[in-house]
């Protein structure tokens, strides 16, 4: 078989790969934006639940500044920038739940601390009999 007859079907293969991947590329670049921008919001809402605006709120505001910013830029078709701003919306959630949480077992191992030094005050008052 000469490369004469093998050059067409080989173009047809190649054309349309590269029409799939440039289609791919322009339709699904919105919608991953979309899922990563849903993604970060939905931990966004998880850190919130874990009472992160109390316990880590610098952190959390940074997460809702770059949900907002990546929503921006989806809205401007930046679509490479709305996928960062929302992984990092993400990491930064992550970090203040994580954070979050931390705290509040720092302070439920505090007062068993505490209620252990009472008890043992307690029984050290409390005559041997």
């Amino acid at each position: 078989m000469s490369w004469r007859k093998k050059l067409p079907p080989l173009l047809v293969f190649i054309s349309a790969f590269g029409l799939l991947l440039a289609g791919g590329c322009a339709t699904t670049n919105g919608t991953v934006s979309n899922q990563k921008i849903w993604q970060a919001n939905k931990a966004i809402g998880e850190a919130k639940e874990s009472n992160a605006s109390l316990n880590a709120p610098d952190e959390l505001k940074a997460a809702e500044d770059k949900i907002v910013e990546a929503t921006t830029a989806l809205t401007n078709k930046d679509y490479e920038r709305a996928d960062r701003l929302a992984e990092e919306a993400s990491i930064n959630a992550d970090y203040a739940r994580a954070r979050a949480t931390a705290e509040k077992a720092k302070k439920a191992a505090e007062e068993m601390r505490q209620n252990n030094k009472a008890l043992r005050q307690e029984l050290e008052r409390t005559p041997q009999q």
